[in-house]
């Protein structure tokens, strides 16, 4: 389409009360929907008209400038303007809500149409180097502000909301830097959907259907599986091609929905159809079921990880329309509703699940009793973003990094206070890169390996990835997940870094219950900060009902210390709110490898939800997992229990062997391996790296016939998903 201001081709302002009596119902039915939704988020009525009375103060009721905003600032980090949008929208909120005491107010009418008035003929109209605030921030606020005095008692001046709708319509152009258009060429994903919701504001304002078409088209266009930014073909969901983010703009582009749905529920615009059922299916396992209570997967955050109470999600509202929405997911919605409002425990009604997201490197394993996640990183994808001055310490932040969860709330507002070089779950030298200031989308580090995936029956499965000389330093880890254990693996460890290598357990708020440590068979509680070293003589440690072991020992590092820090230090937006202190005493284990190691190994098992040592000494004692392999070349375990081999082939032509089995591939893969009956086994396999067509398996299992198995494997968007067959051999 050739560059034009799009909407003179859709309608003139003189035809905004369109006469068509069914159409004008809906533009209205849309418009009241869009007033109450503002009205139902003020929850204090008195803190709403202290707002409104704050910006009197501070405002010229003469000119309609608030003198201290300098409406010419245009720079790329909240420009100086961006407050007086949401000014004026909260003064017509409190204009137009009866229960306000500025309701109707004389007063509050003149400041609403003195400041909009300066503000759309202010010369140049403020604008930002960001192109969001053109594209989303600055027609919303105004058409949300529009909407409002559609509902007050004594209307906008005509001539002041047809030159605000010609404001509002200004970046338009399919071409414009500003991007309001949702079918601009740069317009993908969450944008898309955001910026849609805002046409539909707009149609509706205009009572112009064919511009209300396109804003409900394309705000429910995203609904499908792309290569692209949006929802992926394993259900995560990608922004900026090639980060993981599932809770930062998955989380945008969901809300944008919900609100469009609600607007225009009962109406011809109604999600429905497909796009409602694959809506339901994303949402409800990508977004809500990365949730422990209230608490967000901090894996999935990009750079909102450096957002005060980031993690932290009240979808209340969001769920309470979905049930409305989409009365197939309402006993869905319905319990983790009542686990998010905390009216039920964080257990409730969650069933136990393993998903492996081989688009984006990400790993999601749940209990009942936990959450667990992994976030590797391939040379296929980018690690967590850093960017508009956010997240400026994540230069590591998706290098295995491992997210555990039993009560929720263990690492709320904890980022301040992290060693970004000890991460949970990471193998790193201890040096953190810093990035300057840069725009969010580009020039962040990608994975140095094409081996990052896992396999996964829907219950159970195994993650591995290769870390190859990424800043000098290799290493091979994997995690092989059960029920009430984690085993978590690591081989080929080197560095020529002059930094000490260190693999890092968890870093996490120290428990008020403190901690306990077996020692050489001795138990010792901890309640006070330490810090402490030990050399192969550490057999576990309990920390706030996470257990700890160590099958093989190892050089253990255990502090627990109070520290101090505020926000600046990752993210630099220079936000007032960001000099909120936070002080508190962080558990951190780790295990040492030294400097420049050369071939160093782990292993330790996590074991969520044990609550003391006796409960420990119970878990020791069934003896569930037994490590078959660690090395350069193989790493598996075997579940003595569930019956289960999980192998990590970092080669072709390698061979498993133990007791049972004998089993080989022809690639790098990882296998997964069920003993059903007598002579039945459940296979599934996975191509981490994402570069074969097929696998070749030579398998014997003691008593029977050897066997070669050829699988074909996934290709293209599909590439790395698991592959299950059942084997059946024949006894000798």
């Amino acid at each position: 389409m050739k560059k034009s201001v799009f909407l003179v081709f859709l309608f003139t302002l003189n035809s905004i009360f369109f006469s068509h009596t069914k159409a004008q119902s809906v533009f209205q039915t849309i418009l009241q929907r869009v007033h109450q939704e503002q009205i139902d988020q003020v929850k204090d009525v008195t803190s709403l008209d202290k707002r409104v009375k704050d910006n009197l103060v501070s405002l010229n009721l003469k000119s309609g400038k608030w003198e201290s905003i300098n409406y010419a600032d245009h720079k790329r980090i909240k420009p100086d303007w961006l407050p007086v949008l949401e000014r004026i929208r909260t003064m017509t909120l409190a204009y137009s809500f009866p229960k306000s005491s500025y309701y109707k107010n004389k007063q509050i009418g003149q400041a609403i149409h003195k400041s909009l008035s300066y503000f759309i003929n202010h010369k140049p109209l403020p604008y930002c180097d960001n192109w969001y605030q053109q594209g989303i921030t600055r027609p919303q606020t105004l058409a949300l502000s529009l909407v409002n005095m559609r509902f007050s008692e004594l209307p906008l001046d005509p001539g002041l909301e047809k030159n605000t709708l010609a404001v509002i319509c200004k970046d338009t152009s399919v071409t414009s830097n500003g991007r309001n258009n949702p079918m601009h060429r740069f317009n993908f994903g969450a944008n898309k959907a955001q910026i849609a919701m805002g046409w539909i504001f707009i149609g509706a304002l205009l009572a112009n259907e064919k511009m209300l078409d396109i804003g409900v088209r394309e705000a429910y266009l995203p609904i499908q599986y792309t290569a692209g930014e949006g929802i992926q073909y394993d259900l995560s969901y990608d922004m900026h091609y090639g980060y993981l983010y599932n809770g930062g703009y998955g989380v945008e582009f969901m809300t944008s929905v919900i609100k469009s749905a609600a607007y225009t529920f009962g109406t011809k615009y109604a999600l429905k159809g497909e796009k409602l059922d694959l809506f339901r299916k994303f949402i409800l396992e990508s977004i809500f079921g990365i949730i422990r209570g209230k608490w967000m997967d901090w894996n999935v955050m990009g750079r909102g990880i450096s957002r005060i109470d980031a993690i932290q999600k009240d979808y209340s509202s969001y769920l309470e329309r979905l049930e409305h929405i989409d009365p197939q997911g309402k006993e869905q919605y319905s319990a983790i509703r009542k686990r998010m409002k905390g009216e039920e425990p964080v257990s409730f009604k969650v069933a136990p699940f393993h998903r492996q997201y081989w688009n984006t490197d990400y790993t999601v394993h749940v209990r009942p009793s936990y959450f667990m996640s992994i976030h590797a990183v391939s040379n296929r994808k980018y690690s967590q973003e850093i960017g508009n001055l956010e997240n400026q310490k994540g230069f590591w932040g998706s290098e295995g990094t491992m997210n555990l969860q039993v009560k929720g709330n263990e690492y709320f507002n904890i980022f301040p206070l992290w060693n970004w070089t000890k991460l949970p779950g990471t193998t790193l030298p201890d040096t953190l890169p810093t990035v300057k200031d840069k725009a969010p989308g580009v020039g962040d580090r990608r994975g140095t390996h094409p081996f990052s995936g896992g396999v996964s029956d829907s219950r159970y499965g195994a993650t591995a990835y290769v870390m190859d000389n990424d800043l000098y330093t290799s290493a091979k880890k994997s995690w092989f997940m059960f029920d009430d254990e984690i085993v978590c693996l690591g081989s080929g460890i080197k560095s020529t870094l002059h930094h000490p290598v260190a693999t890092t357990l968890n870093q996490v708020f120290l428990s008020e219950n403190g901690l306990t440590l077996c020692v050489a068979g001795r138990i010792t509680r901890y309640k006070k900060d330490l810090n402490l070293t030990f050399k192969n003589q550490v057999e576990w440690v309990l920390h706030d009902d996470v257990g700890y072991v160590f099958p093989h020992g190892g050089n253990a590092h255990l502090s627990a210390e109070n520290r101090v820090s505020d926000w600046t230090g990752v993210s630099m937006t220079g936000e007032e709110a960001n000099k909120k202190i936070e002080q508190k005493s962080v558990f951190q284990l780790s295990l040492q490898h030294g400097i420049r190691p050369e071939n160093e190994k782990y292993a330790y098992i996590l074991v969520p939800a044990i609550k003391n040592s006796i409960e420990m000494k119970h878990y020791l004692e069934k003896k569930n997992v037994t490590i078959k392999f660690n090395n350069e070349k193989l790493q598996a375990v075997y579940h003595n229990k569930l019956n289960i081999w999980q192998m990590v082939f970092y080669a072709g032509d390698i061979s498993f062997k133990d007791d049972e089995i004998n089993l080989s591939t022809d690639i790098p893969s990882i296998l997964m391996l069920k003993k059903l009956e007598k002579g039945k086994y459940q296979l599934n396999v996975a191509d981490p790296s994402h570069l074969y067509e097929k696998i070749k398996i030579n398998i014997k299992i003691k008593d029977t016939d050897a066997q070669t198995i050829t699988i074909d494997l996934p290709l293209k968007e599909y590439a790395g998903q698991t592959v299950s067959v059942v084997v059946n051999l024949n006894h000798l």
